[in-house]
């Protein structure tokens, strides 16, 4: 055996030691591995979950995201027709205009581009819109295919069109107030577009048809548009109604509205002062305090009152305009609107009785048609003696024209309240109505008015052959707990023809004022009533009324009268 035999070379390694280095080096590299597994795990993980999450944003998030593309509107909307099927509302199909921003390269030349063909866009809001970091921002709405091909020449890359249905009104401001308009997105937002919304929007549905007849509601408006400027008074408004149906053929108030462009409107115009705005009416109540009596049996006809003295309820003087020098019955107290006289004759009712009628006859709550824009009326809490007589001649109550209007339909329609309606009447869709006077009452009060017409404070409103039946009231408005004489709200509630009445017409003038030929006055017969008269004039044969010549009726003073 060698010498060198069990001794160990120089730089030689033991078996053991040679095995633990290579167990290190295993262990090293299987860590290793682990480690780029798990790291390659994690990856694909959060690789999973922004997969997921783009899925989720792209599939269920459109409308959530910022910034996400239009959608079209696809709404289908029924046309609103006028009792004879003339076009009041339709939709058309128009273009919306829309931007990319970041698809727009320079701004300043997209902004000046856009205003040589759209000038009445706003720069300053282009401009705002299109630096924008959206993706996308409405430019305009509602273009019509000559503007959209206008706008498409310019050949801008970052401009794009939705195509969708616009809600069009062909008659522009005339009846604005009735039909009213819709949003951007055809939803009804004011008028029989938001009143009939549900009937309008249902799949397949049939063109609404209003009881409101164009030819009538042009001649009112008309009518009225000519006495807003003469006697310069801040707004008017005019009612033709029929009172055997409830429905409504006219309702008109100014200044009014083009639906067309909403955004162009002034708050003011949109406000319907026909059935929104409720006065002291002053005289035209007079009549229903009348009817009030007849109908409780505490008066006749031929009971006359001290009119021409000095009259004082608790510590309250009631005062004439133009007093009588002599007593006078109930239908000489109308004709010559004697507060005094109306007054004594609404002492003679029982407490309580002026309210029950008066909530028979609708004006106690706001007009049950069918428009959101209906007022509720200004009542007095507490009824007193005084509260019935200042409520008798139309003071201390505040009601809509449109409300008056129901109530003295009701009057002398046979003495049955008939609720007013927008909706032309058939047989599937009958009046709701009540009794509230005796055929007996109703036929005195037509005589009386009719008085009031051929004697009386309204002989402005008298058109020969119709028998026009009528009674004016001025009344002043209220101001710092008492009344401001300068400020007046005048009107005059007439019904025609005398021999079946059928159509009552109200006219209500906000602050007319005195002009030349009214001699200092700015009463309502001076305004209200020859406005009226002139629109039974130009109504009365679209109605198909015909005019009686020598017709024989009975006066209010029990004997007959030729009708003129």
């Amino acid at each position: 055996m060698s010498r060198q035999s069990g001794v160990h070379s120089e730089g030689a390694i033991p078996n053991a030691q040679r095995l633990t280095v290579v167990d290190d080096e295993y262990v090293s590299v299987s860590e290793g591995r682990i480690r780029i597994r798990i790291g390659a795990a994690i990856f694909m993980a959060v690789l999973l979950i922004v997969v997921l999450r783009l899925a989720e944003v792209s599939l269920f998030g459109a409308k959530k995201a910022r910034g996400a593309l239009p959608q079209a509107i696809t709404t289908t909307r029924a046309d609103i027709t006028d009792r004879n099927g003339e076009l009041l509302a339709t939709a058309l199909k128009t273009y919306s205009l829309y931007a990319e921003p970041r698809k727009i390269w320079n701004v300043e030349e997209v902004v000046r581009e856009i205003s040589s063909v759209r000038p009445g866009l706003d720069r300053a809001v282009l401009r705002r819109r299109l630096s924008s970091d959206r993706a996308f921002v409405w430019i305009e709405r509602g273009l019509t295919p000559k503007e959209r091909q206008a706008v498409f020449d310019l050949g801008q890359p970052g401009l794009a069109f939705r195509e969708e249905p616009k809600r069009v009104y062909p008659r522009g401001k005339l009846a604005s107030h009735i039909v009213g308009l819709t949003d951007v997105d055809m939803n009804g937002a004011a008028g029989s577009e938001r009143a009939f919304e549900d009937d309008l929007s249902a799949e397949n549905a049939p063109p609404l048809a209003l009881s409101v007849d164009m030819r009538v509601q042009y001649a009112v408006a008309d009518e009225l548009q000519k006495g807003l400027e003469k006697f310069e008074a801040d707004s008017n408004a005019g009612i033709v109604l029929n009172i055997k149906t409830g429905e409504i053929l006219a309702l008109a108030s100014l200044p009014n509205f083009d639906p067309n462009h909403p955004s162009a409107t002034m708050p003011k115009t949109r406000f319907n002062h026909a059935s929104m705005s409720t006065y002291d009416l002053g005289s035209v109540f007079k009549p229903l305090t009348m009817a009030m009596v007849l109908e409780e049996g505490v008066s006749s006809l031929k009971e006359t009152y001290p009119v021409h003295k000095p009259f004082k309820v608790r510590d309250k003087f009631i005062r004439d305009d133009h007093p009588s020098k002599v007593p006078l019955a109930m239908p000489g107290i109308l004709a010559e609107s004697s507060n005094r006289g109306t007054a004594m004759l609404a002492l003679k009712l029982d407490e309580g009785a002026m309210q029950r009628y008066l909530k028979e006859l609708g004006l106690f709550d706001r007009v049950p048609f069918e428009l959101a824009e209906s007022a509720k009326p200004q009542i007095q809490e507490r009824w007193i003696d005084l509260t019935r007589v200042t409520v008798s001649y139309g003071h201390g109550i505040s009601v809509t024209p449109l409300a008056l209007a129901s109530a003295i339909g009701a009057m002398l329609n046979d003495g049955v309240y008939v609720a007013p309606t927008l909706q032309k009447r058939d047989a599937a869709n009958e009046s709701e109505t009540r009794r509230v006077f005796s055929s007996s009452t109703a036929q005195s009060m037509r005589d009386m008015m009719r008085y009031v017409v051929t004697h009386g404070t309204g002989r402005k409103a008298a058109v020969r052959g119709y028998g026009v039946m009528g009674k004016t009231g001025t009344a002043e408005k209220p101001k710092d707990g008492g009344y401001d004489e300068t400020a007046l709200v005048t009107s005059f509630v007439a019904a025609f023809p005398y021999t079946d009445p059928t159509y009552v017409v109200m006219v209500t003038y906000d602050e007319p004022k005195a002009v030349e030929g009214t001699y200092g006055y700015a009463t309502a017969g001076w305004n209200a009533t020859p406005t009226a008269g002139k629109i039974i004039e130009r109504i009365a044969p679209m109605l198909g009324v015909k005019r009686e010549f020598g017709a024989k009726t009975m006066s209010a003073f029990g004997h007959e009268e030729v009708l003129r």
